[in-house]
């Protein structure tokens, strides 16, 4: 593709061959040498480049006519009256010395590999550009068009040929009362990058049949064979697509009814919402040097594990974090952006406030776990709590009031419900670090993990007792209480042996204050 093989017929001197075969090579140039002897037997092809040397005039009067866009004729004549014959003619004296001959030959050569190589280069330079989706084009130093892309000629509806030569204003079809301006602000951006000698890039908005569009253009400098800027090579990438594209999102995110941040790859923020802003008190301007990561780790707190989630690549984790003096909870997504390859470009972190679902959550739970008169946990919880301790040493203790029932019975619930709340904090006093429970009317049990001391057991015990019947015989009530305890390592799996052997032990107390209180003397 990069060289041609010249066929050259020689109809001319006998010794012309063996001349012209010293020439020196050519650059993309192959010579394949042939000697007619009979011009009858001369065969031209159409689609081989060709040079035909020779004294006949015939010869060149018969193939002048014809399709042969590659054909070139050397004629050998004193004669100067040939300027009729052929355009691709040179006239060599009809005799002169092989020397000269072979020096007119490869001068000849060098010329037509040189218009075989403009030719060449030319096509691949309009084949490339016209190959561009992007707007292409060459100017001079005072702004005039030398070469446009087709996509150059499509978007102004002119040719190559009408834009050559002209300036801005008549190519874009500038108004005259706007010639001043729009030419103004194209030769400005020109000047600069001839004076900066490098490729410079700015935005211009060009009137094209669609209206009115955003233009990234490149524009370098072209110099002459001295090394002089002679003009300017540009192109031009419409980008109004992507630039309403880059607005609907903006839109979509601004509208968001959350907290919003985009990220580049590495987490480099690049853009958040007005959510986010009045969220977390962070300004659009500060952006540029808002640390993500060190932000977020500084402000939140782990509610949870951070998750991943595969189907869709993102990261999610419950977070909570003190804003304005109060606790907010947060559900956090952070989305994988991935390109057209499945690699990452960025991430798309998403803040849902969930601390009203949160405090409704805890709300439920409360009034599902605890007892709504003693604010104790209930029964269910007790149980299930023993449940998830299963294998570690634990102590509970089985508390059950005496004569409360007489109570209810003769001063009524209201007081019986005194009872209940003042015994249930006396309890929560006398062992803070036990997980206390309501059990059902008169009934209590608390839970403590590890193992205690006997005598320390006993002695906390009894002091809730004293503490209990003082409270109540200040209120000239007749109330106590009566406890039983139990203890395991960790080995007794089965946990309702365990609970019952605490219950017992809690109604042999109770039986030994009764058969204490029949044998006092009234």
């Amino acid at each position: 593709m990069d060289h041609f093989v010249l066929h050259v017929f020689l109809y001319a001197e006998s010794s012309l061959l063996e001349t012209l075969s010293n020439c020196p090579p050519v650059k993309g140039l192959t010579f394949d040498f042939e000697e007619i002897l009979d011009p009858s037997s001369l065969s031209v092809s159409r689609e081989q480049d060709t040079l035909i040397i020779t004294k006949d005039r015939s010869i060149l009067k018969e193939l002048e006519n014809g399709d042969f866009p590659l054909l070139h004729f050397v004629y050998c004549t004193d004669d100067h009256d040939v300027l009729d014959l052929t355009q691709n003619l040179d006239i060599w004296p009809a005799a002169e010395s092989q020397g000269m001959r072979l020096h007119r030959f490869c001068k000849l050569a060098e010329t037509l590999s040189d218009h075989f190589y403009a030719w060449l280069y030319e096509n691949y330079l309009i084949t490339t550009i016209d190959a561009f989706p992007d707007l292409i084009w060459f100017k001079s130093a005072d702004g005039l068009h030398w070469l446009v892309n087709k996509k150059f000629e499509e978007t102004v509806h002119k040719t190559r040929e009408q834009c050559h030569g002209m300036g801005h204003n008549y190519i874009w079809d500038v108004p005259p009362e706007d010639c001043g301006k729009s030419e103004f602000r194209c030769l400005e951006s020109e000047k600069e990058v001839m004076e900066k000698q490098c490729t410079c890039i700015s935005d211009e908005h060009v009137k094209m049949a669609e209206g009115m569009r955003h233009v990234l253009t490149y524009k370098t400098p072209l110099y002459d064979r001295l090394g002089k800027i002679m003009g300017t090579t540009g192109m031009g990438h419409d980008v109004t697509d992507l630039n309403n594209s880059r607005l609907e999102i903006q839109m979509l995110i601004e509208n968001m009814p959350f907290p919003i941040l985009m990220c580049d790859a590495n987490y480099g923020p690049l853009q958040l919402n007005s959510k986010f802003e009045r969220e977390f008190s962070i300004s659009k301007d500060a952006i540029s040097g808002f640390d993500y990561q060190g932000w977020k780790q500084a402000t939140f707190r782990e509610e949870s594990e951070k998750r991943y989630i595969e189907s869709n690549h993102t990261y999610t984790q419950s977070l909570s974090a003190t804003i304005n003096g109060k606790t907010a909870y947060f559900i956090v997504y952070e989305q994988a952006i991935l390109d057209y390859f499945g690699n990452i470009s960025g991430f798309y972190c998403l803040y849902q406030n969930v601390t009203i679902e949160h405090e409704y959550e805890q709300m439920i739970l409360t009034y599902a776990n605890t007892d709504a008169l003693t604010k104790l946990y209930n029964r269910r919880y007790f149980f299930e709590y023993l449940q998830s301790q299963a294998g570690k040493p634990i102590t509970v203790l089985f508390m059950d009031m005496d004569n409360f029932k007489s109570i209810n019975d003769t001063l009524g619930h209201a007081t019986g419900d005194v009872v209940l709340c003042t015994t249930a904090e006396s309890i929560r006093k006398a062992f803070p670090e036990a997980l206390i429970a309501r059990l059902g009317g008169d009934e209590f049990a608390a839970a403590i993990i590890g193992k205690m001391d006997d005598s320390l057991l006993s002695a906390r015990i009894q002091h809730l007792q004293d503490t209990i019947e003082q409270a109540f015989a200040y209120m000239n009530l007749d109330i106590s209480i009566s406890i039983g305890s139990a203890y395991n390592d960790g080995s007794l799996t089965d946990m309702d042996a365990f609970l019952n052997e605490s219950d017992e032990q809690m109604y042999r107390s109770k039986q030994l204050k009764k058969r204490h209180f029949r044998s006092t003397p009234r």
